[in-house]
Formats: C-alpha cells, sequence, structure tokens
C-alpha cells in the first residue's frame, strides 16, 4: 500500500473512533458514557433521603440528615465512655463540648465514608465475613423472640431486607479488619518506655490506708434519739456478753444491705467514710465493737487493724499498663490512618463542602478519635486517672 493509501486509512479508522466516541457519549449514551456516570456522576444518597448533600466523598453523598443524627449520637454519648480492658483497668475519655459536636460528626461521617471505600477498593485482599454476617443477623433476630413479623418490620422501617442486613454487617466486619491491618504494625511499648512511665506515676498510685469493718444500724429518722441509743446499748451488752455479732446484725441490724452479710462493710477507706458517711472510722480500736453515732442514726461499729497503703509493684501493674499501652496506641494509629485517608483523597478538589470546613485547623483538631483519652487503674480502694500518652 502507497503511503497516501496508508495515511488515508488511518485518518478513517481515526475518524470513526472519534465518530463513536460522541455518539456513545452525546447522542446514543452507550457503554462509555455509563461508565463516564458512574465514575464522574455523584452517587445516590441514601434510600429515602431526600435533604440536602453536604458533602460529596468521591462522588459518595453525605446528607444533612445524617450529620443530624451523628450529632444527636454524639449528644447521647456525651457521658464518659467507659471500655473494660481487663487485669482492674478500663478506658475512658474527656465530656465533648456542645461545640465540637458539628465538626466531629463532620469528621466522623467523611472517615467513615474514606473507610467504607477503602474497604471496598481491597476487597478481595479481605475474607469472606459472610458467615459470621449471617450469624450476627440470626442473632439480631433472635431479639424479637421468635416473631418474625415484628423483626421484619424493623428491617423496613430501616428499609432494608434480610440479605441487605446481612450485606451491611459483612461490610462492617471488613471495615474492622481493614482497620486492624492497617494499625496493627504499631510498636509495643518497649519494657523500658513502660519502666520510664511506672517512676513517674507509681506515687499516684499508691492505694488507700483500708480497714475491714461490719456494723449494726439502728436508724433515729422519726424515732427517738435516746430510745435508739438505749436499744444500741444494749445490743453492744449482748455482743460483749459473748453473742454472735453476725447473727445479731442479721435479726436486727435496719441496714438491709449489709444485714444479711452479718453487717459486713467489706475493706474501706476511713478517710473516704468520714467524708461520705460521716464515720470515723480510722479511731475505732482493733477488733472491738464500740457505739458510733452518725447523722442517719446509731451503729455498733467493729474495724480490723489498719492496713496501710502501698505503691504497687511494677510487675503488679505491668499487665494493666502494658494492655492500656497498647489500646492507646492502636487508638492513635488509627486517628493517623484517618487523617492519612483524608490526606489521600485531596479534600480541597475532591470534597465539596459549601462551608469549606474540612482543611481547616479548627475541623483537623476535631477528629474522631477522642482528645483527653486518661487510663484509669482500679487498684484496692481507690481510682487512679493516669496521663493519656508514654513520655517521649
Amino acid at each position: 500500500m502507497s503511503p497516501t493509501g496508508k495515511f488515508t486509512f488511518k485518518l478513517v479508522i481515526y475518524g470513526a473512533f472519534l465518530l463513536y466516541l460522541v455518539g456513545d457519549l452525546f447522542i446514543w449514551h452507550g457503554f462509555l458514557a455509563g461508565r463516564m456516570d458512574a465514575y464522574l456522576k455523584p452517587m445516590p444518597g441514601p434510600p429515602g433521603d431526600n435533604s440536602e448533600r453536604i458533602a460529596e466523598v468521591y462522588g459518595e453523598p453525605l446528607t444533612a440528615n445524617q450529620l443530624n443524627r451523628r450529632i444527636a449520637e454524639l449528644g447521647i454519648l456525651r457521658q464518659p465512655a467507659v471500655l473494660d480492658m481487663g487485669d482492674g483497668m478500663t478506658l475512658t475519655h474527656e465530656l465533648d463540648v456542645q461545640k465540637e459536636l458539628v465538626p466531629r460528626a463532620r469528621y466522623d461521617l467523611i472517615s467513615s465514608s474514606l473507610l467504607r471505600l477503602k474497604t471496598r477498593v481491597n476487597d478481595l485482599q479481605l475474607p469472606n465475613r459472610n458467615a459470621e454476617a449471617a450469624q450476627a443477623e440470626k442473632q439480631i433476630q433472635s431479639r424479637f423472640d421468635g416473631d418474625r413479623e415484628k423483626y421484619l418490620e424493623m428491617l423496613h422501617g430501616q428499609k432494608l431486607n434480610e440479605e441487605q442486613l446481612r450485606q451491611k454487617i459483612a461490610a462492617r466486619l471488613k471495615q474492622t479488619e481493614q482497620l486492624y491491618r492497617a494499625t496493627i504494625k504499631v510498636a509495643d511499648p518497649t519494657d523500658e518506655e513502660l519502666k520510664i512511665y511506672y517512676n513517674l506515676v507509681k506515687d499516684r498510685l499508691k492505694t488507700p490506708d483500708l480497714r475491714q469493718a461490719r456494723h449494726i444500724f439502728l436508724s433515729t429518722l422519726h424515732k427517738d434519739d435516746n430510745q435508739v441509743k438505749q436499744a444500741a446499748e444494749a445490743l453492744l451488752a449482748r455482743l460483749r456478753a459473748g453473742e454472735s455479732f453476725e447473727r445479731l446484725a442479721k435479726s436486727t441490724s435496719e441496714d438491709e444491705r449489709t444485714a444479711s452479710a452479718g453487717g459486713s462493710l467489706g475493706w474501706i477507706n476511713p478517710a473516704r467514710t468520714a467524708e461520705t458517711l460521716d464515720l470515723d472510722i480510722a479511731s475505732l480500736p482493733d477488733n472491738t465493737p464500740v457505739l458510733v453515732k452518725s447523722k442517719w442514726g446509731w451503729h455498733i461499729m467493729e474495724a480490723s487493724p489498719l492496713k496501710k497503703g502501698r505503691v504497687p509493684s511494677y510487675e503488679e501493674v505491668l499487665p494493666a499498663l502494658r494492655n492500656a499501652a497498647q489500646s492507646l496506641r492502636r487508638a492513635q494509629a488509627t486517628g493517623l490512618y484517618m487523617d492519612g485517608l483524608i490526606e489521600e483523597a485531596h479534600l480541597k478538589n475532591r470534597i465539596k463542602n459549601k462551608q469549606n470546613h474540612y482543611t481547616t485547623p479548627e475541623f483537623r483538631k476535631n477528629r474522631a478519635i477522642p482528645h483527653g483519652i486518661f487510663l484509669i487503674f482500679h487498684l484496692e480502694g481507690g481510682v487512679i486517672l493516669l496521663p493519656h500518652s508514654l513520655p517521649e
């Protein structure tokens, strides 16, 4: 074929291709147009949600209704969220301030959307969670005591059917797995770091002085004080004559919470008892019943020798200290991972928000991981709040 013929043939091919592109995109709306719509046009919002779209994350809409629901959820959760970490230690965070709820709610919605999309991209690399989702769906259904109609009515109210619910649960499980894999490489604190931290806070871990006590209580409410005192003195005389403290407490004490246990109050902190119960436990003689007056009535008290408070050893608190440090580092890693997803999304260009809050310092500081996290160690007779991060 001559050079002219080759040029003419290429021109015809290119022209036909261009004509097809124009026709597909603008005339008959073919395959290429459909693919462009899938990537460029906003995705439909939640079923039945016609409220204003406040943002789009990679085309996925976030609505005003979703934002309002999340703000309400955060408002309900304004009491400190406490997580049982085991080994006598819990994790909690500070109360939220009302003005922080809106930016936090926005951040939560965006982070959740980005994590959902990230998980969808990595779907083939994540384990199948359909079996676990089916089991979870059965557990939800069991809460309706066999009333299937009521269960289906609940799903209908959520605009879901059973299969869609299982799909949503499986997707959430995969998101959890994605987040776990992204943060699993967080380094555990070294023994040296934990020892440094222990030395910084060990004085604050000291347990209070304690005494094991029991009482027989006679109330003076709507009664003559002298008559109640005389009755208490008569009981005290019977104790000194050899009668059983436990048996007298069960039969005569008006403190219903302790009477059945023979009047036992367990191990108590004398200082705290003086503040809350108006009882001077510290000065009682050891293992000797005596008559004591409080603002509620008369008590025949008996207390064991004082058990002096002490600083627990590093070995005693190490399991709780290590678990707390690991949990906090994982929480911090989760926050950093979410921040990374937001950076990856190029917020200024790809998340369209009329108020443009998402790139401001105010938005950045109100991310989903709560600020002001504390460790709470429950030791004998006391609760200690510790700073939320290990020293550098």
